[in-house]
């Protein structure tokens, strides 16, 4: 396989501060070289941007012609045969992968690893934090110019998506997830059996889309694995069985993209949570070949 990096070095429309850093720090983990000796064929990586000039007054617009880029970039991958790697100062960065794997496919599914659901709609947030609807944006529930200008013209539907390892959700998206068909392995139910629970999770949705974008936030790893995490999650799954969940996931559904959020440099002076993102995708991709 040919592995395509994209990096999104913006937290929302914010470069440079944060969590902006966290794709150059993962990248710098070793991420080409442990690619490589896995047996993957590494690209040059390329690095998607937001020009002055380009950049507004509204911060939905601003991430949304982000997400137009990322889309570019993910849907050129998927047409040269190159498999889609973007690294996403944190969620906001989701919405373009999935669209870029919707243009390419016809359709996109998607499993979120998340200690949060990231479905609040501007009717149920209650901090009105924009990290907080990625997810929700994917399905459809806000903010429709943002998932278009990424490309995601149709919604993701709820039976194309999963949610895995949430262990602080607020009531309004337990009440989303109730009203709707996504499927669901809160972080408590990953254990010994992560890879079983997740295939049989996963699979009976696999034909339900042609492509599919594996999105994890870090946090789902929790502070222990990720030190300085931005949210740090009540509980969090033992780092063998998420890391075997992972690669079970991968393998469960016709995987077209793999995206890795919100990782703060600045908080982890030891690199350990950039070494964990370096693992996730070595699990998630396989041996090359």
């Amino acid at each position: 396989m040919e592995v395509q990096p994209i990096l999104l070095p913006y937290a929302g429309d914010v470069g440079r501060w944060g969590a902006a850093r966290g794709p150059e720090a993962i990248l710098a983990a070793g991420l080409a070289r442990e690619l490589a000796e896995s047996g993957h064929r590494v690209a040059e990586p390329v690095s998607v941007s937001l020009p002055r000039e380009k950049r507004t007054r509204d911060v939905v617009t601003n991430i949304g012609y982000l997400a137009a880029r990322v889309s570019d970039r993910v849907a050129e991958a998927l047409g040269a045969g190159r498999f889609p790697l973007v690294l996403e100062g944190n969620c906001t960065g989701a919405v373009g992968p999935a669209g870029g794997v919707a243009r390419a496919k016809g359709a996109a599914g998607i499993v979120w690893y998340d200690a949060h659901g990231d479905l609040h709609t501007l009717a149920t947030t209650s901090t009105g934090l924009l990290g907080g609807m990625p997810f929700a944006v994917c399905l459809g529930w806000e903010f429709d110019d943002w998932r278009e200008r990424a490309g995601l013209r149709t919604p993701v539907r709820a039976s194309a998506a999963a949610l895995i390892g949430a262990s602080d959700l607020d009531p309004e998206e337990e009440a989303a997830l109730a009203a709707h068909p996504i499927a669901r392995l809160d972080a408590e139910a990953i254990g010994p059996d992560a890879a079983e629970r997740t295939t049989a999770l996963l699979a009976p949705r696999a034909a339900a889309a042609p492509g599919w974008y594996l999105h994890i936030d870090l946090d789902v790893a929790g502070p222990t694995a990720v030190p300085g995490v931005l949210t740090p999650p009540p509980r969090w799954p033992a780092r063998d069985h998420l890391i075997a969940s992972i690669a079970a996931a991968a393998k469960a559904v016709p995987l077209a993209c793999l995206g890795i959020a919100a990782y703060d440099p600045g908080g982890d002076p030891s690199g350990r949570g950039a070494r964990l993102a370096v693992e996730m995708a070595l699990a998630a991709l396989g041996e090359g070949g």
